[in-house]
């Protein structure tokens, strides 16, 4: 298996493993995808958290299977690309990125696609497919960065620490290495203590919003809101709330 998985605490933690920098090839895609979606439907996780194994956490594509796939016109990685990030943005449970060392192309994409990314101070981020013949990522970038930078780095291959991307306020924290997973695991530990249903809506009602204009997306919410009220956890937890301030 290129991929390694384990639950604890209500938090699964999925880690890309397939020396020595977690390229993607069609086999690492699909097990991710399988790994992800395993996590989506196991009750006991509340939260995935995504890392890399080693001192990378992904250099995106396999640049050599990519290439086999053209010269032989077959199936390689991009051309299943599309499902692997379905199960990030269309999945029911949060997702945290702890990006371990240099996050390049779907490396870039996989994190930006999770739904709280924190970083190592060595890691870096880049679409540096214009360097050799292929495109993509920029698209990911944008949920992180402005139209600019985002252009410089597909148009150049410029990459940008994780110094720099703190600075932008386009991750949660920037860290030493030993503090990365800890860091994670508290976050998600933080959010696995919430009530599932209030999770859950929550991150499918932003989920949605992000693509919604802003009157639409907020009645969006506040009918999620509604549905969420009804609940019976919802309305212990306003009335101990309201009581507590009494």
């Amino acid at each position: 298996m290129t991929i390694e998985t384990q639950i604890s605490e209500g938090v699964g933690v999925v880690t890309l493993a397939r020396p020595p920098v977690n390229a993607l090839d069609v086999e690492t895609v699909r097990d991710l995808t399988s790994a992800l979606g395993a996590m989506d439907a196991d009750p006991q996780v509340r939260v995935v958290i995504l890392t890399g194994k080693g001192k990378c956490f992904s250099a995106g594509v396999d640049l050599k299977r990519h290439l086999q796939a053209l010269e032989t016109n077959t199936a390689g990685p991009v051309s299943i690309g599309v499902d692997m990030y379905r199960a990030f943005l269309e999945g029911r449970k949060p997702t945290i990125a702890a990006v371990n060392g240099a996050a390049l192309g779907a490396g870039l994409g996989m994190a930006a696609s999770c739904c709280i990314i924190v970083a190592s101070e060595n890691a870096i981020f880049g679409i540096p497919e214009i360097k050799v013949g292929m495109l993509g990522g920029a698209r990911h970038a944008m949920r992180l960065l402005g139209h600019s930078t985002v252009n410089r780095m597909l148009l150049t291959g410029h990459c940008l620490t994780a110094q720099e991307m703190y600075r932008r306020g386009a991750i949660e924290a920037c860290l030493p290495q030993a503090e990365l997973m800890p860091f994670a695991m508290n976050i998600a530990r933080e959010i696995a203590e919430r009530d599932p249903t209030a999770v859950e809506m929550a991150r499918k009602t932003l989920a949605d919003v992000e693509q919604m204009g802003v009157l639409e997306g907020y009645a969006h919410e506040m009918a999620a809101a509604q549905e969420l009220g009804r609940t019976a956890a919802a309305q212990q937890a306003m009335r101990q709330f309201v009581e507590g301030r009494r």
